[in-house]
């Protein structure tokens, strides 16, 4: 033990703590130790798009995404590095029918035998205590199923029981929290080319999609991660405030057929006449209840971005006049 250490005794259990002289050197080397392992990460890690100009790819043609005079509602695909201004964006008319699928996962948690031996106990001690001979079979059957474990046989003799006194116990069962979906999408687009043009967008449209499902290797064995696309909704040339905000997303699948009601190709550079792509999207982690709306008195949802407690409070006094409108 060193000088700098403290001990205590209690009877022949020795307990050596250290100063704080001694922690602050530890937490300080700690410190030092995470922010090397965040400067090695930083350096070795890897852009997940490298792109030299930006790309812009629509369906229709004639759908501008970039006009506020739009009219026609259009979803609006993005995908960009890290860094830069380069990006690549689809822009594809809206279809019909979308949905989104919003779940949490739950269990049962039985209380059992305890809340009911408390129960017992408080019937007991409470003054008019009102306790059935129900009460007393069935607390007969739980301390013989605790003290006489779980068998075949004991279960048999339990439920043999059970079913001659016609009663069971109450096993004063609750719904127990577990857990969030990660939020899912599906998109169905029909692209039908009428000229080398349109056929030229409708593949360059399927092939962006395509590659950027799939990692990249990035040495012997290391593979870079897909990027993350933005989705946003637009209606009139501006984003949507009625449709969903959803957050960025992986591709998760692409399905791809071409000419389904057809075997004829243009003449003229033998592309097909239709591409139908079926694409999946999954967000890229699961949701809390500040990550889509600011406050609990706010409708509107957040435009971009996750909740962070640094920069957003987690308890809100001031009543917004935002909520409920869109």
């Amino acid at each position: 033990m060193g000088p700098s250490s403290t001990r205590k005794k209690d009877q022949n259990i020795t307990i050596e703590t250290a100063t704080e002289e001694e922690a602050s050197f530890f937490d300080s080397y700690t410190k030092r130790f995470k922010n090397r392992i965040s400067e090695q990460l930083d350096k070795y890690t890897q852009e997940r798009v490298d792109i030299s100009a930006s790309q812009f790819h629509m369906y229709p043609i004639d759908l501008n995404g970039t006009a506020a005079e739009t009219e026609l509602p259009f979803i609006r695909f993005c995908i960009k590095p890290s860094e830069g201004t380069e990006k690549i964006t689809i822009y594809l008319y809206q279809p019909p029918g979308f949905s989104v699928a919003d779940g949490a996962n739950y269990a049962n948690f039985d209380v059992g035998s305890i809340r009911g031996g408390l129960n017992l106990l408080e019937s007991v001690t409470s003054k008019g205590a009102n306790i059935t001979n129900a009460d007393v079979g069935a607390f007969a059957m739980m301390g013989k199923d605790k003290l006489m474990g779980g068998s075949s046989t004991i279960d048999k003799i339990t439920s043999s029981g059970a079913i001659a006194m016609g009663v069971a116990t109450n096993p004063y069962t609750r719904t127990a929290y577990e857990s969030t979906n990660v939020r899912a999408f599906n998109f169905s687009f029909k692209l039908i080319a009428e000229n080398k043009k349109e056929s030229d967008m409708a593949m360059n449209i399927e092939r962006t999609f395509r590659k950027f499902l799939y990692p990249k290797r990035a040495g012997s064995v290391a593979l870079v991660y897909p990027p993350l696309v933005d989705i946003e909704f637009y209606a009139e040339g501006k984003i949507n405030p009625y449709m969903p905000r959803i957050k960025p997303c992986y591709i998760t699948s692409l399905e791809t057929t071409f000419n389904e009601g057809s075997t004829a190709m243009h003449k003229d550079s033998g592309a097909p006449l239709e591409v139908n792509l079926t694409l999946g999207f999954q967000e890229e982690r699961v949701l809390v209840r500040q990550d889509l709306y600011e406050t609990d008195s706010v409708l509107k949802e957040r435009e971009s971005g996750f909740y962070s407690p640094e920069t957003s409070p987690i308890v809100s006094t001031t009543d917004s006049t935002e909520g409920g409108k869109a």
